[in-house]
């Protein structure tokens, strides 16, 4: 086989391949001596009927389908010698293979991945910040556990920062009354760093039966006709509660049926949970380092069409917790376009990612084994609530099992490099009084 490669762009590339004709032959002989065996022709046994009278009846299409072969081997093979890795199939064009030739030839062009020199991934450096879990950071998970058992009382008072509001609200624009953002009888908990900042600032001070104005930037999450909008709400107060938590003792602590009975016993499950989550952090930040560190390590190229795919899935997922919120939300074209653009860099990245985590298992011949795939297969199944047999058949109709063996051998990989990297561990100094992180 004779080829020559010229590069339209670091992805895309120009073949022109010259395929002997004797492998086509050969190849044109296997599929008819395999047709020959199955096929049923009157006057003739099964696997007796001669080549000529095939190729009268099935020439064209088996000669389609073996240049089909013959063309994809042929690239596929050209592209490993060259240590290049396609991305989807090759648009392939000028294919000719003239009575008396001595070869097939085609052109094609097709993606890859483009060849780069994998750098070192063992060893790699990572800081990480680690929290100590001081007696405060207990005190507060626990006074945490308390306020969730607290019953709420209506209160004849003005909001404050603890309380549950009760409240109606309904945005305006030029004094009208816009559609789809009245709510009554919301409730919210002030004090908490999700809700809203101009909301709680209305509703802090409030007493049952006040009313306000308050000017709301609407999220970008919101449904696509009020999404970045700047209304004024009108917020009026329904009730003030206010909390009264139960008394910290051997009651309360019976009472969260974990199977303590003392309060020594809950402290110390709570900072055991409380180290446990702790060390998650770490390591979920010692991954992220040293993902970012490998990525910035091989500043190359990444095929169009992956990022086009990232990008889609992305933008899908936006979609879908717009739905959450709102089930008639859906994105403009607009709308979709401008979020790729802010989203192009993530995904450009998450390609490389996916990229170089999979250049190292191949270099190293990371694999998942059966074990590990019926395992996953079994805490999928689980989750649905299905047969893991039923559900394994499933995935390998809809190519769902491919992409559950990518994940295994993504999160294998990731495993195993960060258990090849450096890892240091910066205990932070806490200030006397500074309570836990939120």
């Amino acid at each position: 086989m004779t080829s020559t490669v010229s590069d339209i762009d670091a992805c895309t590339k120009r073949l022109e391949v010259a395929v002997p004709r004797e492998e086509v032959a050969e190849e044109l002989n296997r599929a008819f001596a395999r047709l020959a065996g199955r096929v049923r022709l009157k006057g003739f046994r099964r696997g007796k009927v001669p080549r000529r009278i095939l190729e009268r009846y099935y020439g064209e299409e088996v000669q389609a389908e073996v240049l089909n072969r013959v063309i994809a081997a042929s690239y596929r093979r050209l592209l490993e010698e060259k240590g290049m890795h396609p991305v989807g199939e090759p648009n392939v064009t000028d294919i000719s293979m003239e009575e008396g030739s001595p070869e097939l030839t085609y052109k094609a062009t097709v993606e890859v991945i483009p060849p780069f020199e994998l750098g070192e991934y063992r060893g790699i450096e990572v800081t990480v910040r680690r929290r100590p879990v001081t007696e405060e950071a207990v005190e507060r998970q626990i006074q945490l556990l308390l306020q969730g058992a607290a019953t709420y009382e209506d209160a004849d008072r003005p909001a404050r920062a603890g309380d549950y509001v009760l409240f109606d609200i309904e945005g305006f624009e030029g004094g009208e009354p816009v559609a789809g953002t009245r709510g009554e009888n919301q409730a919210v908990l002030l004090g908490e760093a999700q809700n809203e900042k101009e909301l709680e600032g209305a509703l802090l001070g409030m007493k049952a039966g006040e009313e306000r104005e308050v000017d709301i930037q609407v999220p970008a999450t919101a449904a696509p006709n009020l999404a970045g909008k700047t209304l004024r709400f009108r917020v009026q107060a329904r009730a003030v509660k206010e909390p009264h938590s139960p008394a910290l003792d051997e009651d309360f602590v019976r009472s969260l049926g974990r199977g303590f009975s003392t309060v020594e016993e809950l402290q110390r499950q709570v900072r055991k949970e409380m180290e446990t989550l702790e060390d998650a952090s770490v390591r979920s930040q010692g991954v992220a380092e040293l993902v970012r560190q490998l990525v910035e390590g091989h500043p190359f190229e990444v095929p169009p069409t992956l990022v086009r795919a990232e990008l889609e899935e992305r933008i899908r997922e936006v979609e879908r917790r717009l739905r959450q919120e709102n089930p008639e939300a859906r994105l403009s074209s607009a709308q979709q376009d401008d979020l790729g653009e802010r989203l192009r860099p993530q995904a450009e990245e998450r390609v490389r990612e996916v990229i170089l985590v999979e250049r190292v298992r191949e270099k190293e011949g990371i694999r998942a084994e059966p074990g590990e795939v019926d395992a996953q297969l079994r805490r999928t199944a689980a989750r649905y609530g299905m047969d893991p047999e039923k559900l394994k058949r499933r995935m390998i109709l809809t190519g769902g099992l491919d992409s559950l063996i990518s994940n295994i051998l993504y999160n294998k990989t990731v495993e195993w490099l960060y258990g090849q990297a450096k890892v240091d561990v910066k205990i932070e100094e806490i200030e006397p009084n500074e309570s836990s992180r939120e």
